[in-house]
């Protein structure tokens, strides 16, 4: 695998990233909104692992792809079982389809860097 260039961030840094101020703004709207601490909660700490994963991802991929693999996982279910209860596509339904597509991002993260 080549090395990334000193400075420029991968693509899926770049995602981690935003797929971490997604989740971690949505738990400061559940907060705020329904004064919801376990959003708050909830969300802050999912932020803090994917940025986690983030700062990982160009020293050691298979274990940052794997981390953010598990977290995505948990939001999926987590927010897809809300989705179907509530019916409601935001937020619920919005997070459970970028986890879903992040988790497949992780999946793959890890496959090509096994080669």
């Amino acid at each position: 695998m080549a090395k990334k260039q000193s400075g420029a961030l991968s693509m899926s840094q770049k995602l981690t990233l935003v797929y971490a101020a997604l989740v971690g703004v949505g738990g400061l709207i559940g907060f705020l909104k329904t004064g919801s601490a376990k959003s708050l909660f909830s969300g802050g700490i999912s932020a803090l692992t994917l940025l986690t994963v983030y700062s990982q991802l160009p020293v050691n991929p298979v274990g940052a792809s794997s981390l953010g693999v598990g977290i995505s996982l948990l939001l999926l279910f987590a927010m897809g079982s809300r989705f179907r209860n509530s019916g409601k596509f935001f937020p619920a339904g919005l997070v459970s389809i970028v986890s879903l597509i992040m988790s497949g991002g992780y999946v793959h993260g890890i496959l090509r860097s096994k080669h």
